[in-house]
């Protein structure tokens, strides 16, 4: 019985997402069998890889690390989450996303009221509540690019806290 096209391009979807897990462990790699060797057992080695990935914040991940059951030293604790922030692409990488998205909500929100004022204008319509609409306009224009530039820089931070929302 031949084999049909299908199970060859289910073959090749299952080969790429291999070869990109692959990928993914093997920048990993190098540092898990570089802190094993120093005596830290590799479960450990990848929780921090875990909550690194994640996004959570050095001091808790620090915490974790250094508590009595997973036996690692405050300095070894430290070179690990430097070298696994830097493989991830940063520490505050995910830090500044509501910067983002309070941005964006401003600023559509200035658009959205900027085209009501324009549509007014052009139409020759009456303009209902001129006043909260250009305040609005004004409002949401210069919040919406002040908290975009201010995540662009990285000045934006979430909270410490990990309770509060």
């Amino acid at each position: 019985m031949p084999l049909s096209n299908s199970f060859f391009i289910h073959l090749s979807t299952y080969a790429f997402i291999l070869s990109i897990f692959k990928q993914a462990l093997s920048k990993y790699a190098d540092v898990i069998q570089r802190y094993s060797e120093k005596g830290i057992s590799t479960d450990t080695i990848e929780y921090a890889i875990t909550y690194v990935k994640e996004g959570a914040k050095r001091e808790h991940i620090l915490e974790s690390l250094t508590a009595s059951y997973m036996g690692m030293q405050l300095m070894d604790a430290n070179m690990l989450l430097e070298e696994l922030f830097i493989l991830n692409g940063g520490e505050y990488k995910k830090e500044n996303r509501t910067g983002y998205l309070y941005g964006a909500v401003f600023l559509l929100l200035g658009v959205l009221c900027s085209a009501c004022i324009a549509y007014t204008f052009i139409s020759g319509a009456v303009w209902y509540k001129p006043v909260l609409t250009s305040i609005g306009a004004v409002t949401g224009l210069l919040a919406g690019l002040g908290l975009i530039v201010k995540s662009l820089r990285g000045k934006y931070r979430d909270s410490d806290d990990p309770f509060v929302d």
